[in-house]
């Protein structure tokens, strides 16, 4: 018997009931790849049932979901959740240039810095000074390799 895989776009109330778990939304859309907007993106979130947990992260499964929210809904970019044990395709929208090509990174909230903080013994201050010291040398590295980092 074949796996059944439902994929069901979130009406505008759910997705603003998901997009209020922590859990979710630890990781967001920060900028548009095409124009670089940084700001107000339209979300668009999907549950997908049918998946078993342990299939999650597997490649195969991610591709063929993909595929499909690109050809019924345009969304070029999807990122994958489980939060709570449910299973979740995430996706933004640029409100200036209509790309769905965004890039979506980790909030470093303080609810975020204090779990960091309480797992690895360092203050909160600590990481974050940290962090941003590893972003740049990133950065650094990335523009040696590929020329300048564009904002």
């Amino acid at each position: 018997m074949s796996q059944v895989i439902n994929i069901e776009l979130l009406n505008d109330g759910e997705t603003i009931d998901v997009l209020k778990l922590s859990k979710f939304n630890f990781i967001k859309p920060v900028r548009c790849e095409d124009c670089g907007h940084r700001t107000d993106f339209v979300r668009k979130v999907f549950r997908i049932t049918g998946v078993k947990k342990e299939e999650h992260c597997d490649d195969g499964i991610q591709g063929i979901i993909s595929s499909y929210i690109k050809k019924e809904y345009g969304m070029t970019h999807v990122l994958f959740k489980s939060p709570l044990d449910k299973f979740y395709a995430d996706s933004a929208c640029c409100p200036m240039c209509q790309s769905t090509r965004i890039m979506f990174d980790i909030e470093l909230t303080d609810e975020f810095l204090d779990k960091v903080a309480k797992m690895t013994g360092q203050p909160p201050k600590e990481i974050l000074r940290d962090m941003n010291e590893i972003a740049k040398r990133i950065e650094r590295t990335q523009a040696q390799k590929n020329g300048p980092v564009i904002h």
